[in-house]
């Protein structure tokens, strides 16, 4: 006796659903395409929105002296230092071509007077990004520490090389 396994005829989901879907998409279009028209709705959208912009403005005020009492760069503080940072490095760049420069005509010319000149020119380079770097502490004193750490990690790596 031999069981002989009846085939079930195979269901094509896709073409099940297919119609449906279309359906369903074809209904919800017109129910939205019927709202858009409605000016009451479209006035409660306005409203919506006017209210949602305005409580995104206070949330972002809000953080703001929220990030200022728990002394907390915010993103504009960020932002400034990182600007002070991209100051600062093209301050030193040119400075640095600059000694490189020096560095040239010291090996072209009587070499005592140019490393005499070239010190005090270096000092006064020194100087000067000192009083940069004394200016930046000052103009950011909520993020002094942040600010310092920066640039100390900064004159590290322009050290390293």
């Amino acid at each position: 006796m031999t069981l002989v396994k009846k085939k079930t005829p195979e269901v094509n989901y896709l073409e099940v659903i297919k119609p449906l879907a279309l359906k369903s998409e074809e209904t919800i279009n017109n129910v939205i395409h019927k709202l858009l028209k409605d000016p009451q709705v479209i006035d409660l959208i306005k409203l919506g929105s006017k209210q949602h912009y305005q409580f995104i403005k206070l949330a972002r005020e809000y953080a703001d002296v929220i990030s200022t009492q728990l002394n907390i760069p915010t993103k504009t503080d960020v932002a400034n230092v990182a600007q002070l940072v991209k100051q600062l490095e093209e301050k030193i760049e040119s400075l640095e071509e600059k000694l490189l420069t020096k560095e040239k005509e010291r090996q072209t010319t009587d070499s005592k007077k140019v490393v005499e000149r070239s010190r005090e020119e270096d000092k006064i380079k020194k100087d000067e990004l000192k009083r940069i770097l004394s200016n930046m502490h000052k103009t950011s004193t909520d993020n002094s520490l942040l600010t310092k750490q920066l640039l100390e990690r900064l004159l590290d790596r322009r050290r390293k090389k």
